[in-house]
């Protein structure tokens, strides 16, 4: 998982945009009738915490909600869920909030772009963390709402994490909170030498959570082979030190290149932690490649 830092262009947009659509949740009809009052006041009362509110506050607003209120949740998902997000945000703010946002490929995976096809229009990918099905006065706060690709949103809301929801900043990472401790690289090892195999290293517990919850280790299993394999071919059908005469000798001296426009030139990726979302597979093939010299 990548990390994700705070655009306050992205979050200003969002505010004035959602802000318009929560006032129209609260004060319209709703289906064949209208919120009850106290739902009505809770909203008023905490529209400023949903909307902009960080991780941990949202989760303490929807704790508080299913204490003190705990109505109307179907009729919440009909405001939330599908008029105020899907109908409302999404299709009219979430591209244009996605590039605000800055970040170009999954969080999670790091595989795929985060704009999708859809019906020949681009459409945004946002993963809802909280999930909306069970926390939909959560559907469209900013801190919710995560750039991913449609496979990882697929993944992550077919299962819940150990613990489940209730627990879940505690147990795996939250892309917008930083946990330097809760860190995983790339490596591999050989089944045979045709078949290399990609797998996760990590001491953290808390990481392994993470990737188990979102299946990255059994997608790079099953997805990254033929990268791992041009990698490793580069490495052993050459000499010893070809990676490190490729990029460190011929193109950052014969052709005036940074260290960035190599690792950008030779195999298109990233090599800065914070660019890595620019492009597929920058982590993971800058991680396998840095292993790759070490062993020369």
């Amino acid at each position: 998982m990548l990390e994700i830092k705070l655009s306050l262009d992205a979050a200003n947009y969002h505010y004035n945009k959602v802000s318009e659509i929560f006032d129209k949740i609260i004060d319209e009809r709703i289906g064949s009738g209208l919120l009850e009052e106290s739902t009505r006041k809770f909203l008023k009362r905490y529209k400023n915490i949903l909307i902009k509110g960080k991780p941990n506050l949202l989760l303490k607003i929807h704790q508080k909600f299913d204490r003190e209120v705990n109505q109307d949740f179907e009729k919440l998902k009909i405001c939330f869920k599908e008029r105020g997000y899907e109908n409302q945000f999404q299709k009219k703010y979430g591209k244009e909030f996605l590039e605000k946002i800055g970040i170009d490929t999954c969080i999670y995976c790091n595989r795929n772009y985060t704009l999708q096809l859809v019906e020949d229009r681009a459409r945004a990918e946002l993963d809802h963390w909280f999930p909306k099905e069970s926390y939909p006065i959560l559907a469209l706060s900013f801190y919710n709402l995560i750039p991913s690709c449609h496979s990882c949103n697929h993944i992550k809301h077919s299962n819940s994490p150990n613990g489940g929801w209730e627990n879940a900043l505690t147990n795996i990472n939250h892309p917008y909170i930083e946990d330097k401790t809760a860190t995983f690289s790339f490596s591999y090892f050989y089944r045979s030498i045709n078949h290399p195999k990609t797998i996760i290293k990590s001491s953290s517990d808390k990481a392994k959570k993470s990737i188990e919850f979102s299946k990255i280790d059994k997608i790079y299993e099953s997805q990254s082979s033929r990268e791992l394999k041009d990698l490793l071919d580069l490495r052993y059908k050459y000499s010893n030190n070809y990676l490190d005469i490729l990029l460190n000798k011929t193109f950052t001296r014969e052709f005036y290149m940074s260290k960035e426009e190599a690792y950008r030139m030779v195999f298109g990726i990233e090599i800065n932690e914070e660019d890595y979302h620019k492009r597929p597979f920058s982590k993971f093939k800058k991680n396998i490649i840095e292993e790759l010299l070490r062993s020369k």
